[in-house]
């Protein structure tokens, strides 16, 4: 993954613009992340590219940096983590079926990471004037 990021951009890791065995292995490893499968020492490895890809889409859609890190909630994080999984099954969906949304799925998918960073900066805000 970081390979394709590096020679293509960010954009590269968007559920549309990924290869057909990419987005599987997403799709598995997010599911894992939010079942927690996979980090009980079974058979399975732990999800190694869910999470960082999360976490660089999440700052492409405006979360605040601090420093060298960023700041993001567990709330931001695990609802970041549901909108990637419902975009990255709902393209796997699309290819089976050869259909095509009227906006690309990675647009889309954009949009609502910006309306949770949106949401998650205005709790933040009304959390510190109260």
């Amino acid at each position: 993954m970081v390979s394709l990021i590096t020679s293509q951009g960010w954009e590269a890791i968007l559920p549309d613009a990924l290869q057909d065995h990419h987005l599987v292995l997403m799709s598995d490893q997010i599911r894992d992340l939010l079942s927690g499968d996979g980090w009980n020492g079974g058979d399975r490895e732990p999800p190694s590219a869910a999470l960082p890809l999360t976490l660089l889409l999440l700052t492409k859609a405006g979360v605040n940096r601090s420093g060298d890190g960023f700041e993001v909630g567990l709330e931001t994080l695990h609802e970041a983590l549901c909108l990637l999984n419902t975009a990255v099954d709902r393209e796997i969906v699309n290819r089976m079926l050869q259909r095509k949304d009227a906006i690309p799925i990675g647009t889309g998918l954009i949009r609502g990471l910006q309306m949770l960073v949106q949401h998650a900066k205005e709790e933040a805000e009304s959390d510190c004037n109260a």
